[in-house]
């Protein structure tokens, strides 16, 4: 029998999700971003892996913003995509109605039908806190009528998506409750498979189960043999996402090709002539495109290049009011990549501490060439710096004259400045 205190919960919520987290405090002078592009084609990969994580890094900073890349460049989601959502929470909605009236068969029919209707919006499967909710109904509705095996499929799903997932035992009947524990007891001890993917074109952010994992093309190894939700995101391009079954011993190989969007690749481009150019001052007429396109104040780009038996890595950070560098510095790792991600974290962190100090000083004491560039008469011809000289003359002996004519002083007829 349901409980009250489960009729209760499933009305609102199934589960207590984490706090939401904090965005960063916004500032009007702050908006950026970070890239790193590899100077050859075989360090395209690892430019991109750099690039998640300093923006890790980045996402430490205070009163900055860091733009969305997505919210800026992603063509809008296909509009199947809304009747699959709206067919979703229709059948989430009935789903709960059917559990709290213990109509436990037409429960796990409208929560299955409305998992199916998630798993069609591909890699828009939004949002995922109801999609796993769906799934929950789905086993316990399962659960509730004996049927233990399939609500131990439905639970390793679930526990796929959120492995730290619990369930509160007053909501739910304890055989319920162990089950769901049970399944969660047997994670680690589950058999494993793998997965390879590679996108056309390469470079996207690949999620698995909601959780950023890398860049494509990428391979996962260790993953518990069952059902997988996989999703890619490259800015310019529509997402991509599939459910993907994971069998254990087997390797899973996926080769997507993305969709272009209106920006299409031309981003990317964009991304690499910039990061290819902030090293060249004749060159960087790109980085200021970028900066433009983006609406950012200032931006952080590396390069990632073999240099003998290493790797080089140097960021530069550039403002776009003053089209200028203002801070530079480079990190030499091992060609093997060994341990990159903490000498990467490490670098970023100094590296963004000490160029936010050189950026407050810039902006303090202001750029002595800013005021001045040399070049405001560079389009005017000799007539015209004639006639600007004989106005402004005009202009002052006029002043002048009215001058002497108010004080009476005749000292005033000559300041004794007039020839110096």
């Amino acid at each position: 029998m349901l409980s009250r205190s489960m009729a209760i919960i499933v009305s609102g919520l199934l589960f207590v999700p984490a706090a939401a987290a904090r965005g960063p405090v916004k500032s009007e002078r702050n908006r950026t971003q970070v890239f790193a592009v590899g100077m050859s084609d075989d360090l395209t990969h690892k430019a991109g892996l750099v690039t998640q994580m300093l923006r890790k890094v980045l996402r430490e900073v205070p009163n900055i913003q860091m733009l969305d890349l997505a919210e800026q460049l992603q063509p809008p989601a296909p509009q199947k995509t809304k009747k699959f959502l709206e067919k979703a929470r229709k059948e989430l909605k009935a789903a709960k109605a059917a559990l709290r009236e213990m109509e436990y068969e037409k429960a796990v029919k409208n929560a299955g039908r409305a998992r199916a209707a998630f798993e069609k919006m591909g890699g828009y499967l939004d949002p995922l806190r109801r999609y796993k909710e769906a799934i929950l109904l789905e086993g316990v509705g399962e659960c509730m009528q004996g049927n233990s095996a399939e609500a131990e499929n439905l639970f390793l799903d679930l526990l796929l998506l959120d492995p730290h997932l619990q369930l509160p035992k007053t909501a739910y009947e304890g055989f319920v409750v162990s089950l769901f524990n049970k399944v969660k007891a047997s994670l680690a001890k589950q058999p494993r498979g793998s997965l390879s993917i590679k996108t056309q074109p390469p470079g996207g952010n690949l999620y698995l189960d909601g959780t950023l994992r890398g860049v494509t093309p990428d391979s996962l190894d260790g993953l518990v043999a069952g059902n997988h939700l996989i999703i890619v995101k490259l800015p310019g391009h529509q997402n991509w996402g599939k459910v993907v079954r994971i069998d254990a011993g087997n390797l899973v190989s996926l080769d997507v090709k993305l969709v272009p969007g209106k920006a299409g690749g031309g981003f990317t481009r964009m991304v690499e002539r910039a990061g290819r150019a902030v090293s060249d001052e004749d060159l960087r007429s790109s980085v200021l495109r970028l900066g433009q396109t983006l609406g950012m104040d200032w931006v952080w780009l590396c390069q990632l290049k073999h240099d003998s038996y290493d790797l080089v890595l140097t960021g530069y950070l550039f403002e776009f009011s003053l089209a200028r560098v203002f801070h530079k510095d480079k990190l030499e790792m091992e060609l093997s990549g060994y341990g990159m991600e903490e000498e990467v974290r490490k670098f970023g962190r100094k590296f963004i501490r000490e160029g936010m100090q050189a950026l407050k000083k810039l902006r303090e004491e202001g750029d002595p060439l800013r005021s001045h560039t040399g070049t405001e008469d560079w389009y005017k011809d000799e007539s015209e710096k004639v006639r600007e000289h004989r106005d402004s003359r005009g202009a002052h002996e006029e002043k002048q004259k009215v001058k002497k004519e108010d004080s009476g002083d005749p000292l005033e007829e000559k300041d004794g400045t007039e020839d110096w």
